[in-house]
């Protein structure tokens, strides 16, 4: 199975309409959205196509692949017009290891929550990273919509390898294999 994971659209259709064309490219059958989903928040610029209802409405039409967080830029109003659980936080177990799903700004890679987990996913920063820490495999996808790392990015996530691609030209800027 492949896991796509996503984070910070900031309320852009176009980015999120590339990726949601990935799904059926790369057999995804769920998709994990770290957060800041809808609006931009008051320390970044809106994008260019900022429009939160069509966000709303494109992640609605994949309701039953999202599994999300709530970001810092979620609200409760998001709660209700998003048809699918935005957890504040998650903890799952996927290819029998524990894996923690946060947005990054409450628990982070500076702030590791205080139980284990094989695999420590946040988005938050708009960095992506790929790293091996402590034997935990601390991942973020960046940003779809406003990178800090001039990469639009997301990752696919299978039982073998975690791979970083690059949003508009699927280049792989990163690969790690999952349990070497």
């Amino acid at each position: 199975m492949n896991y796509l994971i996503a984070s910070d659209i900031h309320g852009s259709p176009s980015t999120l309409k590339k990726l949601i064309s990935y799904i059926d490219k790369f057999d995804v059958s769920k998709v994990f959205l770290l957060g800041d989903l809808y609006y931009s928040g008051a320390r970044n610029i809106p994008p260019s196509d900022y429009f939160p209802k069509d966000v709303v409405s494109l992640l609605n039409s994949i309701k039953d692949k999202v599994i999300s967080v709530k970001g810092n830029c979620e609200s409760d109003v998001d709660l209700m017009v998003s048809e699918f659980v935005i957890a504040d936080d998650l903890y799952l177990n996927l290819f029998n290891k524990d894996i923690f799903l946060t947005h990054g700004h409450k628990y982070s890679f500076d702030n590791l929550p205080k139980f284990k987990c094989d695999i420590f996913i946040q988005g938050h920063t708009h960095i992506s990273k790929i790293e091996r820490k402590d034997g935990m495999l601390l991942l973020n996808p960046g940003s779809i919509t406003l990178p800090k790392d001039n990469n639009k990015s997301f990752m696919i996530m299978n039982e073998e390898k975690v791979t970083l691609y690059d949003l508009d030209s699927l280049q792989v800027l990163k690969e790690e294999i999952l349990w070497a």
